[in-house]
């Protein structure tokens, strides 16, 4: 990080590409760490300011419920590395018995378990995954006794009470339920206030109650969580870290005059056990096991809800943002989640400049989650505390507990960065079947919007065609209607057989492929106001790769079809054989072609001002009219795109063209289209050639006429 005296960091390395983010985190807990692991994994320099000397989390244990494991196992973290157990089974009690609620055991619907880890044991083992030189990205600076006493979100500067000041690209406010960072939210921001009920933890050694005959019965249930309801007081117990060791919550409604913001003081022995007398003889015994340096009391706390999360350059993540009650325990694992999100928004290439617009993704993707999730809590812990337990089906616990489990923050929050850019190169051209999958590559731009153009000038194109005049009876009766007819009335036309050779096309990996095309000559369209369009008709397109043939439909309406196209050329030759599925059913030969020099290098549009008609008939409807689409298209010539740099012709004699209507045994799909172009009778070869060609348009000139 920079210091405030210091000059900005400049941006762009590497001749000009973006650099990696400076990213400050205000606080060293476990969502801050989550996201300085997060943050690294995509190359950013992350730097963690933690006013504590060791960087410890304080705490007892943690619930890494099925939707933080996910999160976690995508970053890399394995939390039984570092002792958290499965949660097999959800269990309370009235009097000293306990009643087997969930059994996680008999299999689940939740693709990761519910784990229950040392709070600190997690803590260490995000520690060394956020600063380790052997994972994924650059190492984690993490400074200590580096206590915030100010944050400026506008220019992302930290201000500590040492008196030195730091810079970056974007704050990240993990400092807790006292949150500096969060003053900077907004004026007069929201405080944290302490709620009605307070909190004994501690944590016992299994063994220490298995050797006790009157407390064994209550622990000898492996990888379970115990609850045991008595009145408006609560007590928790669950397994961590490898089963050798007891997690306890106690909570009740007292009002405690000893109770501190300060964790690290130790509470009052006696004064818990005589809130707790009335619970059966056997779990006070074990609450008493405690010593009482190792208890620690602190209230539960609630806020208002924050108007947003972020401010310019500045996001708040776990309890600075959302303060949680323990009730769901989603506490821990909405700081996770918000975590792995800020690294999915501020992912590899993002440049400083669009820091601010990314924080208002991931405020998109976190707030309403996050706020429900919260208030769901509250909700719960009220009740949770009730006279009645029984009644928690009230607050539909069940939903409450599904709504935060049936969720994948780093997938969601991934779908929500890609609507964001899909809508930022939104191109009616990007937008096809499959939808589901966003902006999709095509022959006009790429998969991120960028158009195809310039590298088409290094494509090549060949193309083999033959014109001749026909029966403009036959020809007039492919137009869709009647808006279409012939410059000229007469009893002869003109028309093309083309067969042309795509190749060095940028969006198929630098391959290509090949048509047949029947146009026909002459052609006007006549436009709802009765203006003229004058081109080539095309009333049928094959081509022998599906992804033009899709392309070329839904953009622009050319009517194509699939058949295998066999082209075989050398310099005085070509021989093209149209099939499908082995059927046989075209051929085209050109004999003794000879060199024609006086069209080099000329500029000379294969394709365009051509006429197709687009349709695409409406679901479940009969009427033809009644359709999706069904209109003109008219795709004018693009002058200077391509230039002529070879071409041979060949003696009206020396062209054959044979086309065989095969029956609808053999083409059950072409039959209808290939018996038409076999009617088609040639009266007289016009014009036989072989061209070649560099540069191919991309017919983004396509338009819709009426």
């Amino acid at each position: 990080m920079s210091s405030e005296n210091h000059e900005p960091i400049t941006n762009g390395i590497n001749g000009g590409s973006p650099r990696k983010l400076e990213v400050i985190i205000v606080g060293g807990g476990i969502g801050g760490l989550t996201a300085a692991i997060s943050l690294r994994r995509q190359g950013h320099h992350v730097e963690v300011y933690e006013q504590s000397r060791l960087a410890n989390e304080i705490g007892a244990a943690i619930h890494i419920v099925v939707n933080s494991n996910g999160v976690l196992k995508q970053l890399g973290i394995n939390v039984e590395d570092s002792g958290a157990v499965p949660c097999e089974q959800m269990a309370k009690c009235k009097g000293g018995n306990l009643k087997r609620l969930i059994d996680f055991k008999a299999g689940t619907d939740f693709r990761q378990p519910w784990m229950m880890a040392h709070r600190a044991h997690l803590h260490t083992q995000l520690r060394k995954a956020a600063t380790s030189a052997e994972l994924p990205g650059r190492p984690v600076k993490l400074n200590t006794s580096s206590q915030v006493l100010r944050v400026d979100p506008e220019s992302a500067t930290i201000h500590l009470a040492n008196g030195s000041s730091y810079s970056g690209d974007v704050i990240i406010g993990a400092d807790g339920v006292h949150s500096k960072a969060r003053k900077a939210i907004m004026e007069n921001a929201p405080v944290p206030v302490k709620g009605s009920h307070n909190c004994f933890r501690f944590i016992l050694e299994r063994q220490l109650i298995l050797d006790d005959p009157e407390t064994k019965p209550l622990t000898e249930d492996y990888n379970s969580m115990d609850m045991w309801y008595l009145g408006d007081r609560k007590i928790v117990m669950y397994s961590t870290s490898n089963n050798k060791l007891l997690n306890f919550v106690c909570i009740h409604p007292e009002h405690l005059t000893s109770v501190s913001d300060d964790y690290t003081k130790s509470a009052s022995k006696p004064q818990m056990l005589e809130i707790f007398k009335d619970f059966h003889p056997s779990i006070v015994k074990m609450l008493s096991k405690v010593e009482p340096a190792d208890l620690k009391i602190y209230p539960l706390y609630h806020m208002d809800i924050l108007p947003t999360f972020i401010s310019g350059r500045m996001a708040l993540l776990g309890d600075a943002a959302h303060p949680f009650t323990p009730h769901l325990a989603q506490g821990g694992a909405m700081a996770i989640e918000d975590g792995a999100s800020l690294g999915v928004m501020l992912g590899d290439g993002v440049s400083p400049e669009n820091v601010p617009e990314r924080l208002k993704l991931y405020n998109k993707a976190r707030y309403e989650r996050a706020t429900r999730i919260q208030q769901y809590s509250v909700e719960v812990g009220g009740d949770g505390t009730a006279s009645n337990p029984g009644e928690n089906h009230r607050f539909k616990l069940n939903e409450y507990m599904e709504y935060g489990f049936s969720h994948d923050e780093i997938h969601a929050s991934t779908e929500l960065l890609r609507q964001h850019q899909w809508r930022q190169k939104d191109s009616a051209q990007g937008w096809r079947q499959p939808l589901s999958f966003g902006l999709l590559p095509g022959p006009r731009q790429d998969a991120f919007g960028h158009s195809h153009s310039q590298s088409l000038r290094e494509s090549t194109t060949t193309k083999t065609s033959v014109k001749f005049k026909t029966s403009s009876t036959i020809l007039r009766n492919l137009f869709p209607n009647d808006r279409y007819s012939f410059e000229k009335r007469d009893t002869v036309a003109v028309a093309s057989f083309s067969v042309q050779s795509l190749e060095k096309m940028a969006w198929l990996g630098g391959g290509g492929y090949d048509l047949l095309a029947l146009y026909i000559h002459d052609v006007c369209y006549r436009q709802n106001d009765g203006q003229i369009v004058k081109g080539t008709f095309c009333p049928v397109m094959f081509e022998n790769l599906a992804d033009p043939i899709l392309s070329g439909r839904e953009e622009l309406g050319v009517p194509k079809l699939f058949s295998d196209i066999d082209i075989s050329r050398d310099d005085t030759s070509c021989s093209v054989t149209i099939s499908w599925r082995g059927a046989k059913w075209a051929e085209f030969k050109w004999k003794d072609l000879k060199e024609d020099t006086s069209a080099l290098d000329q500029a000379e549009d294969p394709i365009g001002g051509l006429l197709v008609h687009k349709y695409i008939p409406a679901t479940g409807r009969k009427d033809r009219q009644d359709a999706d689409a069904n209109y003109a298209v008219f795709i004018p010539e693009e002058k200077g795109m391509s230039t002529v740099t070879s071409k041979s012709v060949a003696n009206k004699n020396d062209v054959h063209v044979k086309i065989s209507d095969l029956g609808w045994k053999a083409l059950p799909t072409l039959h209808p289209v290939v018996s038409r172009l076999a009617e088609i009778p040639i009266f007289e070869y016009l014009e036989a050639s072989v061209t070649k060609y560099q540069g191919v348009s991309d017919l983004a000139g396509a338009r819709r006429i009426d």
